[in-house]
């Protein structure tokens, strides 16, 4: 787990850097891809803006309908995968013409990831007293 704020940058890049979105964004453009990876925003920006990260990966049919935590899987931006936000595209073939600039990727993931972060909301924490404790529970 990293710490990241959404306003420095460089500790983005550095919670996530570029070999490890080259190597995760590669492995997701496989057409036969069932696990794709990324990066998990574990929780919202604080009052100084810091949030928590994880490289992680999940599997492509999961969800997550409590909306906690947030993945973000890595594409190159020329991927099949990533145009059709399908990762059973079928094929890895470029769907752009290829920039030949490998950096533009990594930015505009980073750039996502910031977008992300900086926008998510969270459930608050379950406290002491929380009507959703009350009650039943079984046993």
């Amino acid at each position: 787990m990293a710490e990241a704020n959404i306003n420095d940058r460089t500790s983005f890049e550095q919670a996530y850097d570029r070999h490890s979105f080259e190597q995760d964004a590669a492995s997701n453009a496989r057409s036969d891809t069932t696990i794709v990876h990324g990066v998990t925003i574990l929780s919202a920006p604080d009052a100084e803006g810091r949030v928590e990260l994880s490289r992680t990966s999940q599997h492509v049919g999961e969800g997550n309908p409590e909306g906690d935590p947030i993945f973000v899987a890595a594409f190159r931006l020329n991927d099949t995968a990533a145009v059709n936000a399908d990762t059973y595209a079928g094929s890895v073939e470029p769907a752009a013409a290829a920039r030949g600039d490998a950096t533009d990727d990594y930015r505009a993931f980073i750039d996502q990831l910031l977008d992300t972060a900086s926008t998510a909301r969270f459930k608050p924490d379950i406290g002491r007293g929380e009507e959703r404790l009350k009650g039943f529970h079984g046993g």
